[in-house]
This record gives structure tokens, C-alpha cells and sequence, in this order.
């Protein structure tokens, strides 16, 4: 991981090779937990590598090696020159991954939105 390029966002996840549009990237990995445990982490200020999953429960990355819980989202408390350039979604095989809406050139920073209510929770 090298720094982001977004000032204050701590590290970023970069690619040393050319990414195509609709290729996955990186697959998310995390502790799969339920709405109480997500509560109670929340509380202690500890939800910013949660992703909702599609049956309900939470995946929580922090504490596991993935590489894409380093992308950063441009939408976010800076006022970012960069636009994001990947989303979050599922693979074929239903995994949370993320997913590049356009070219990426080798070298450059992956940026993907986390949607408004991470920002409004974490502003």
C-alpha cells in the first residue's frame, strides 16, 4: 500500500498493471457479523470497513488482509480533484468485489464510492 492520493485518507490501493472496464479487481474479505455486533461495533466508532451484504448481515474488513478495503471514495470530506473510477459490487459468483467503470492505467490509484449514508455517518 503507498498513501493515498487524497489528502488525510491514509492508504490507498493501486494497480501495477493496465484494468480493464467491467474487470474485477479485488474481492472483499471480512468478518461476516450480525446487526447486534454491527451495533456494538458502531458504537465504538469501529463500522468504517463495514459493506452491507444482500442477506442482511455485515461484512466487517477491518481487521482482515484485503486488499480492497484500501480504496478510497473522491465523494468524500475532502474536496478531491479525482473522480472514482471503480464501484463496489458482486461477481458472478455473488462476491463483494470491486469493479472498474472504466480504464485504469498502471500506477494509478483505485477510487470507488461507498454511497451517502457512509459519508453521512462518518462526516
Amino acid at each position: 500500500m503507498h498513501p493515498s492520493q487524497i489528502l488525510e485518507a491514509g492508504s490507498g490501493l493501486f494497480t501495477v498493471i493496465d484494468i480493464y472496464k467491467h474487470e474485477i479487481i479485488s474481492l472483499f474479505k471480512g468478518e461476516i457479523i450480525d446487526a447486534v455486533e454491527a451495533d456494538k461495533r458502531a458504537k465504538q466508532n469501529h463500522d468504517r470497513y463495514f459493506i452491507n451484504l444482500l442477506d442482511g448481515s455485515i461484512m466487517d474488513s477491518m481487521h482482515t488482509h484485503c486488499f480492497a478495503k484500501y480504496a478510497n471514495d473522491t465523494k468524500g470530506t475532502s474536496n478531491s480533484p479525482f473522480k472514482n473510477n471503480a464501484k463496489i459490487g458482486l461477481d458472478d459468483d455473488g462476491n463483494v468485489c470491486i469493479i472498474a467503470t472504466k480504464r485504469i492505467k498502471s500506477g494509478s490509484e483505485i477510487f470507488c464510492g461507498y454511497g451517502k449514508p457512509y459519508w453521512k455517518k462518518h462526516q
